[in-house]
């Protein structure tokens, strides 16, 4: 059979996540690449397999695939999954053996789900299996020193919402904790130290419940926790009203955040303590966009310290230069082949 770009025209792409969740990055990225051929659902390491082994070779042109290494650690235990990391390398040859070009983003340093020893380990085997590719993105420019080069994250598109009615009513400035309420993200630390002369509100989808029971204990006149699932219209209203979006963690396993994207693309400034891609990306954005603190203690100082919202609308130009879609396409047309 011959290959599909002979029969149609156009590159034929196969974009894979681990799982084919269909969630907003996931509808953004399949959009930038449909700019460089048809963008299609891969049939299945099994399918695909079969049809190598009948020796029908007909081959997609680009293959990106997605977070695969998730699979290197045991959810349950957090420790290294070698029957997990043998089925991706098995998946990966398959699928290799069948793509012209094979991409690889890297979202993570190591799985989320990692603990302790672990942490260390699933973090070379990560760097290992990124060796398997010619061609390994990053959404962070920090890890360009590392091999990967830098793809910029797509800002989330956002409508006009209307009717956004939230649950309750919030002080006419405020910063805002917004995502889902898990402990990972220290906000009880957060809210400890929060400024008095500030406000803070914590929204979100509840991951731990007793989690959020220990938030809600900690309110007080400045603060306000308002755990439960918001509709997007509502989220989009918070964010966008917000003096500032906080983001009051820094793990070493992510490599961004989708928290500050999501800033970006509603044009509201972020407070967070540092990390490698804020400390790249900072002097790129400028400080009406980004503010950043080593620690929680000097992150609540900056907050403390922040002057009055200034007009982000007005450095659109600045965050469409850095994640726009132009941007994005440039960058994924040269881990393509398919030039800037």
């Amino acid at each position: 059979m011959n290959p599909p770009n002979q029969q149609t025209g156009r590159a034929k792409i196969a974009y894979i996540p681990m799982e084919d969740v269909g969630n907003e990055y996931t509808v953004r990225m399949r959009e930038l690449l449909a700019g460089y051929g048809d963008v299609v659902r891969y049939e299945g390491t099994k399918a695909w397999a079969l049809r190598l082994l009948k020796g029908r070779f007909w081959r997609y042109d680009y293959a990106v695939l997605n977070w695969m290494e998730n699979e290197f650690v045991d959810l349950r235990s957090g420790r290294i999954s070698w029957k997990g990391f043998a089925k991706v390398l098995a998946k990966t040859l398959i699928i290799k053996a069948g793509v012209r070009r094979v991409v690889y983003v890297r979202h993570n340093n190591y799985p989320h789900a990692a603990q302790g020893p672990a942490m260390e380990r699933s973090r070379k085997l990560v760097d290992w299996y990124c060796r398997l590719f010619a061609n390994v993105l990053s959404h962070s420019g920090a890890l360009t020193a590392a091999g990967a080069a830098y793809c910029p994250h797509p800002l989330y598109r956002i409508a006009e919402q209307r009717g956004a009615d939230l649950p309750r009513a919030l002080p006419e400035a405020y910063f805002v904790v917004f995502g889902r309420i898990a402990r990972y993200k220290k906000i009880e630390e957060l809210i400890a130290g929060f400024p008095a002369n500030k406000a803070l509100v914590v929204a979100g989808a509840v991951a731990d419940e007793a989690y959020a029971q220990r938030l809600l204990a900690m309110q007080r006149d400045n603060v306000i926790v308002m755990p439960g699932k918001l509709s997007e219209a509502q989220a989009q209203k918070l964010v966008a009203d917000a003096r500032g979006v906080v983001i009051s963690h820094a793990d070493g396993d992510v490599v961004v955040s989708g928290t500050f994207f999501y800033a970006m693309s509603v044009r509201r400034p972020v407070f967070a303590i540092e990390t490698p891609f804020l400390r790249w990306i900072a002097p790129r954005v400028g400080d009406e966009l980004l503010n950043l603190g080593g620690d929680m203690r000097e992150l609540c100082q900056t907050i403390a310290d922040a002057a009055p919202a200034v007009g982000a609308l007005n450095l659109s130009d600045r965050i469409e230069e850095q994640f726009g879609d132009e941007a994005v396409r440039r960058a994924l047309g040269l881990a393509l082949g398919r030039g800037a």
